[in-house]
């Protein structure tokens, strides 16, 4: 299979996960703040789904531009490849997903419900405190014995 053939497979899989096709992966990997910090390899795979959508832009639209001249049977298949990640749901965006929401949503109802803080996923996939029921308990506690402390040794 050729690098363009590889590409189309490859963008038509996106489209029907995004609607959009590989610029649509790239840009849900852009919105994933912490993507690099889950997934091993995130950013070179970012940098080469870029780097093969320049190859392919560059191969339909300029004049001078040919397979032959612009890419090898190693980028056709590491395209192959990538788009059996997809399949296998081992690529980029599968790996956070699994990471960031699906992890964290189990650890937040995990058996240690005595935690102050609990950790929820958020919209965005990042993590963000929820306030547990006891903690403004401990919050007044903790205030209401630095106040009885400034009082008795506060000068007359």
């Amino acid at each position: 299979m050729g690098f363009l053939e590889a590409y189309k497979y490859l963008d038509n899989l996106c489209k029907d996960m995004n609607g959009i096709g590989v610029t649509g992966y790239i840009r849900d990997m852009e919105q994933e703040s912490n993507g690099d910090f889950y997934v091993g390899g995130w950013k070179k795979d970012y940098l080469q789904l870029k780097h093969y959508r320049y190859i392919r832009n560059q191969i339909v639209h300029e004049n001078y531009a040919n397979e032959s001249n612009m890419c090898s049977d190693k980028d056709t298949a590491w395209l192959d490849e990538f788009y059996q990640r997809i399949m296998r749901q081992t690529d980029p965006l599968a790996l956070c997903y699994k990471e960031t929401r699906f992890r964290s949503s189990s650890k937040s109802t995990d058996t240690k419900k005595t935690t102050i803080i609990q950790y929820e996923p958020s919209q965005s996939g990042t993590c963000q405190t929820k306030n547990h029921p006891m903690t403004w308990g401990i919050l007044l506690l903790i205030l209401a014995a630095f106040a009885v402390l400034i009082f008795l040794y506060s000068p007359i």
